[in-house]
């Protein structure tokens, strides 16, 4: 199975413009009301989307930026993410992997609202709510790689929510923290929107409605960059995208994507991805035609099968749960 179709949200007014991608992500779920997806990750950058999702590390070390908290996750730790929450993703080893779970919000109504909880297994003892969460998430990707009947699959995915509802917390969010994540994503969206011309902090943090200092602070414990970093990394992204298209020349993207000139897309991509645009470029084209067994100089993520070989390493993650 593959990550999720994302299509961004984007103001009228630059409707015909270049694509740029919004901080927030629109994903788009299938009849499963969930989506799910293993990959081999280097990074992810902040984001937030309707979807609760739950964060399974299979191999290595992350770092999970959640609001302005740094949360590092072990082999065999989770974290459960909820809805609009901004989060990034680093990882601390080479081949680090996870395997995620996206719960579509039309699991939710009224009744029964979508979870607002405070949990994670990073750093402690694995108690008997935390492996009945485990064993809940095997057991519903289990009905996925067997495609078994659809009830079955959509019991299998209450299940695993009432689990968590079990092992969670209650979560309480101060009205201060609420209003900096709002300014926060303002910040984030305006990047999105605006990467490809000159942008300086200070423009960012007055969109915002932040000061400069606060605005610059904050940033920096979300992201884990500084702002001419994150642009940086931004117009990086974007130019990864176009260089696939082997039809439009370097400069040109190096220009649509914000840099001013073209030797600065160049020390970005020396800089982040070990090697430059014409390089990537032709490992892209060239890996093409070849089998997709490690990640690629210059990428972040690749996707890994959803099969009993996964299930497998999962279970063997199920530690036993602490004595009381």
């Amino acid at each position: 199975m593959f990550p999720f179709s994302a299509t961004h949200s984007r103001p009228a007014a630059h409707v015909g413009q270049q694509a740029a991608n919004s901080g927030y992500e629109l994903i788009a779920f299938d009849a499963e009301k969930l989506n799910v997806f293993a990959a081999e990750v280097r990074y992810c950058e902040p984001h937030w989307h309707a979807a609760p999702e739950l964060i399974t590390v299979l191999s290595g070390r992350f770092t999970v930026g959640v609001g302005q908290q740094q949360v590092e996750l072990g082999q065999g730790e989770m974290l459960y993410l909820n809805a609009g929450e901004v989060h990034s993703l680093s990882a601390e080893m080479a081949a680090s992997q996870l395997v995620t779970v996206q719960f579509s919000p039309g699991l939710f109504d009224e009744m029964h609202p979508a979870l607002q909880l405070s949990w994670c297994t990073a750093g402690r003892a694995s108690r008997a709510a935390d492996c009945a969460v485990r064993q809940r998430l095997i057991a519903l990707l289990e009905q996925l790689v067997d495609n078994r009947r659809p009830f079955q699959r959509i019991a299998a995915i209450y299940l695993l929510l009432d689990a968590l509802a079990a092992a969670g917390e209650p979560l309480q969010r101060a009205e201060s923290s609420l209003r900096e994540a709002s300014m926060i994503k303002k910040g984030i969206d305006y990047i999105n929107l605006h990467y490809d011309r000159p942008l300086t902090l200070s423009e960012v943090a007055s969109h915002s409605g932040m000061s400069y200092s606060w605005f610059s602070r904050l940033f920096k414990k979300v992201s884990r960059y500084n702002f001419k970093e994150y642009l940086t990394l931004v117009r990086l992204n974007k130019a990864r995208n176009l260089l696939r298209d082997t039809r439009t020349p370097i400069t040109e993207i190096s220009h649509s994507c914000g840099f001013q000139e073209h030797k600065y897309l160049i020390a970005a991509f020396n800089k982040y991805c070990g090697l430059t645009p014409t390089e990537y470029r032709k490992r892209f084209v060239s890996r093409q035609n070849l089998p997709d067994s490690e990640l690629a100089p210059g990428e972040d993520c690749r996707c890994l099968p959803l099969n009993r070989a996964l299930l497998a390493r999962l279970a063997a993650n199920n530690r036993s749960p602490s004595a009381p």
